[in-house]
């Protein structure tokens, strides 16, 4: 069970689902709501949640109810025997936006606590919890876990990029390049690209994720900006090259992850945006492992669909962003043949 940011409609859900598939594990959608996310795989929690940046918590689902029927589900679920005997514990209910605004919250949390403590005599800690069940209230609906782990945002706001050492204004925030690079399913320990990295936002993502970035610039003071990024952030095995993204290099890659220049702060060499992206895709395609994937950014107005076939690759998912009043961003996500 994920309880996800909200920070965007689609990316949230796409996002755990792909760090899912980077773990080479399948899953199953069991439900989907506001905010959260129910399915059924092996994948490990405390991975995952390593890995996510628009999530906030994952818990074992335990059950779903009506808001009216939530002590019945909970009374018939397996929690008790779920919570070893003699641990604290606390419930927590969380209300999504605006949803069920008749519910009385501490009420309702203090039922729960109450039905729980009545089967079998466990502990109330508020402070320092042993198990901690949640419950979260949207759509109508009362979903119920045990929490499994949390996801430490606050790493995020930690590296915006106004922290580094080299900052670019064009630079992506921390969280949608972490979420960028999951959505190419790049795997911990594996290579991924970016063949237009700037001052390295992406590729630290990766990095701190597990894997082995390797970044590309025209520009030779972007990739001394990226070197000195990467290095502030520990990253230590990384690969870095000034060169053309229409004319690469590299040798096969995992995944592929890049913010190509397209904005107000971008240069593209001169070259028009259908022309950049119609010969970088190509030779993103050609250096791409096997069934892999790339994530790639593009403004609204270009229709990328049709350039990357035409480079071997399909289309998997679309994502639009608002940037500013001028500018939406389309999120691409491709799979190679």
């Amino acid at each position: 069970m994920f309880l996800l940011s909200g920070e965007h409609p689609t990316l949230p859900v796409a996002e755990a689902a792909a760090a899912i598939k980077a773990e080479h594990r399948a899953y199953k959608v069991i439900e989907q709501f506001d905010q959260v996310l129910v399915v059924e795989t092996k994948a490990k929690p405390e991975v995952l949640a390593s890995r996510l940046a628009m999530c906030r918590e994952i818990c074992w689902h335990l059950c779903t109810s009506g808001v009216d029927e939530v002590l019945e589900a909970v009374g018939s679920s397996d929690i008790v025997d779920l919570i070893p005997h003699g641990r604290t514990f606390a419930v927590h209910i969380k209300r999504v936006k605006r949803h069920s605004s008749e519910v009385d919250v501490p009420k309702l949390t203090r039922d729960i606590a109450e039905l729980i403590a009545s089967e079998v005599e466990f502990k109330v800690d508020l402070v320092q919890p042993e198990v901690e069940v949640l419950g979260v209230l949207t759509d109508g609906k009362c979903i119920i876990g045990l929490k499994a782990t949390h996801v430490d945002r606050t790493q995020f706001t930690k590296r915006r990029p106004t922290m580094r050492p080299a900052f670019h204004p064009g630079t992506l925030t921390p969280l949608l390049a972490r979420c960028m690079v999951n959505l190419a399913r790049t795997p911990r320990g594996g290579t991924m690209l970016d063949p237009f990295c700037g001052v390295g936002g992406i590729l630290i993502e990766a990095g701190l994720m597990g894997a082995k970035p390797i970044g590309m610039d025209i520009d030779a003071e972007m990739i001394e900006g990226a070197r000195r990024n990467l290095e502030a952030a520990g990253i230590k095995d990384y690969q870095l090259l000034v060169g053309d993204a229409r004319h690469l290099p590299v040798a096969e890659v995992d995944a592929v992850a890049t913010d190509p220049p397209y904005g107000r702060q971008a240069t593209t060499a001169g070259l028009r945006l259908e022309e950049l992206y119609g010969q970088a895709l190509p030779s993103i395609a050609g250096v791409l492992k096997r069934r892999g994937y790339v994530c790639i950014t593009s403004p609204a107005d270009l229709e990328l669909k049709e350039l990357a076939k035409g480079a071997g690759l399909r289309l998997i998912e679309r994502h639009e962003q608002r940037v500013h009043k001028s500018l939406t961003r389309r999120i691409y996500v491709f799979r190679g043949k």
